[in-house]
């Protein structure tokens, strides 16, 4: 049957694990039968896509709430189409053992990166969709641990991903508010870069991601000054407030903004 063919092929012992009584218990007739029957293994492979598509509309569902672009059927078509691929991969391979029936799964995990890159984007200074696609990274190897018999594994990877998504978010949030991101404007003449540098060493502050552009503020003229984008990173907030004090004494910025 399907599973004990790729048993054979990888020399994986099935009825150690969990997950291998579990696949033994449906490939013998769900335990009263002596050898493999078919119809068990096809009750198999239908619990596999089931389990597929409730662990992926789980995952989904958190991103759903919370009006992220890839939601609640999208989780669910890449957790389904994940264990399809593991069970045609499974099912595809002969018992001679010749053919490798991890290679289409990698290939799956390949492709999946286009996916996940699709839904990052830059909003103004601000890169958003990093956790998204870590998360439909995270379904895709979900969906190919239930195409695999190891639901096991897939319920505790899913529940360890909501605990991160819904209580690590706090966490987040709280990291979040030691650091922000500065708009500094000014003369186009300012040795900006050097003197930011040098504030920042003095008043131990982190600065990075560091970005400058030229602009025109205003439109009734044509005079050119210097933005830079930044981050300030600190655990000290009463440190932050003095770094940007500081910074308008040092450059009398024609605008000076914290993002967020």
């Amino acid at each position: 049957m399907l599973f004990n063919v790729f048993a054979s092929a990888t020399g994986i012992e099935w009825f150690n694990t969990i997950d291998g009584m579990i696949i033994e218990w449906f490939n013998h007739g769900f335990g009263t039968q002596d050898g493999y029957v078919w119809w068990g293994n096809l009750v198999l492979i239908i619990a596999s896509l089931i389990f597929a598509t409730i662990f992926g509309g789980c995952l989904g569902y958190q991103r759903e709430i919370n009006g992220h672009a890839a939601g609640f059927r999208t989780h669910i078509l890449i957790s389904l189409g994940s264990a399809l691929i593991m069970v045609l991969s499974i099912y595809g391979i002969s018992n001679t053992g010749t053919r490798d029936p991890m290679r289409l799964a990698a290939a799956g995990v390949t492709g999946i990166g286009f996916l996940g890159a699709g839904s990052i984007i830059q909003n103004g200074f601000n890169v958003k969709g990093l956790t998204t696609a870590a998360t439909i990274w995270v379904t895709m190897a979900i969906g190919m641990c239930c195409g695999s018999g190891y639901f096991v594994a897939a319920v505790l990877t899913t529940i360890i991903a909501l605990l991160c998504l819904v209580t690590f978010r706090k966490l987040e949030i709280f990291a979040s508010k030691k650091n922000c991101n500065v708009m500094l404007v000014v003369e186009e003449d300012v040795p900006v870069l050097a003197k930011l540098l040098d504030i920042s060493e003095k008043l131990g502050i982190t600065i990075k991601d560091i970005s400058s552009s030229i602009v025109r503020q205003g439109t009734k003229t044509d005079k050119k000054y210097v933005r830079v984008v930044f981050k300030v990173a600190s655990l000290n907030q009463e440190k932050i407030n003095g770094y940007l004090d500081q910074l308008k004494l040092t450059f009398n910025p024609v605008e000076l903004r914290v993002l967020n």
